[in-house]
């Protein structure tokens, strides 16, 4: 499929739209997967059909494979130090000028050194499209004109034979309550050791209280190049709700990326586990003095039973007697005996009940 790009021109007064499509020159072809052994070279090619009304000047050029801060696979710019492939690629004709409406094919050499690395290697072919190299832009957007660039890249895999080293580690998990933008996260951290791409698909299920609507999250996969690191990736959590606890399980999905034929391979999945409690720190200390006030409150009231029963004397109840009676024959309130013996409204007793009954009151002189 032709990967459409879009070059746009900021001005004053008006803006100009260049577009390009740029496929590999090998029909059917997505993008490159070359096996090369170190110290030779393979011819290819790509087509670029310039889609607008304009002849355009493009830069064609290799760059190597990097990760972006979400650790998609990315290229490094231009002007960056290139390491592989963006020094393996060489194309005769660096700047090429293609008229409006025509596609025409640019031929490269992609030559691996006699001391490269056996392993395998992601970078990609890139075509530049600069505002300022569009004929008759200049005059259209007319002085003092702010120039973009669009540039297209087709993945470039390449693979020297030789002893294959699939180390990898994941590094770090965790969960930030909230970052700079007031957004809860959690994060990732991997670590590429050994000289084969790998793919990473972390997702995360969350389990507890109060129930989620949302489960699952899910992150994009995610390349790792040889030798490279992704560090604090970042899983937003955009429904956590304000308070609650929570398991978290998380998932990673960890495979080697068979450039020869473009499929996962040795395919693995690991495992880890969090608890995290969103329930802000003072909810939780309100909650705390809430409960000892209650415990206090009922140790209290024990106390205060206790203290009243010490010198009662134990009343059995009897068929037909009532809390007033017994309390006429006691000599005693009826409400104070109700409340050393824990009754309440209606005062309904049990035969065989024993009670509690304070010390007789002396009879009162008129």
């Amino acid at each position: 499929m032709a990967i459409i790009g879009l070059a746009l021109l900021a001005a004053p007064v008006s803006a100009a739209l260049a577009e390009f499509s740029v496929v590999p020159a090998t029909p059917n072809e997505r993008q490159f997967n070359f096996t090369i052994p170190a110290g030779q070279s393979l011819d290819e090619s790509i087509i670029v059909n310039n889609l607008g009304n304009n002849a355009i000047t493009v830069d064609v050029y290799g760059a190597d494979g990097t990760n972006s801060s979400q650790g998609t696979f990315s290229l490094t710019s231009k002007s960056h130090e290139q390491k592989h492939i963006g020094t393996w690629v060489r194309f005769e004709n660096p700047t090429v000028t293609i008229p409006a409406k025509q596609a025409i094919t640019i031929p490269f050499t992609i030559s691996v050194p006699d001391n490269a690395t056996p392993g395998n290697y992601g970078g990609g072919v890139a075509v530049q499209a600069s505002s300022a190299e569009l004929k008759g832009e200049e005059e259209a957007i007319g002085p003092g004109a702010v120039s973009t660039s669009a540039r297209i890249y087709i993945r470039t895999f390449v693979k020297i034979p030789g002893e294959k080293i699939s180390n990898y580690q994941w590094t770090a998990f965790g969960f930030n309550h909230q970052d700079e933008s007031n957004k809860p996260r959690f994060f990732f951290s991997f670590k590429n050791n050994g000289n084969t791409i790998i793919l990473v698909q972390p997702e995360i299920t969350l389990k507890g209280l109060p129930p989620l609507k949302e489960s699952t999250l899910t992150m994009s996969e995610m390349t790792l190049q040889p030798g490279t690191s992704l560090d604090n990736i970042e899983l937003r959590w955009d429904e956590q709700p304000p308070v609650g606890f929570y398991f978290v399980d998380a998932k990673v999905d960890f495979s080697e990326l068979d450039i020869t034929n473009d499929q996962r391979i040795n395919e693995e999945t690991q495992t880890r586990s969090i608890r995290i409690n969103l329930t802000p720190t003072y909810i939780i200390v309100l909650t705390v003095v809430i409960i000892l006030a209650a415990i206090l409150f009922c140790v209290f009231a024990t106390l205060s039973i206790v203290k009243m029963r010490s010198g009662c004397c134990e009343h059995k109840v009897l068929p037909g007697e009532t809390i007033t009676s017994i309390a006429k024959k006691h000599n005693v309130n009826w409400k104070k005996l109700a409340q050393i013996n824990k009754l309440k409204s209606p005062y309904t007793l049990k035969e065989g009940r024993i009670l509690f009954v304070p010390p007789i009151n002396p009879p009162s002189k008129k």
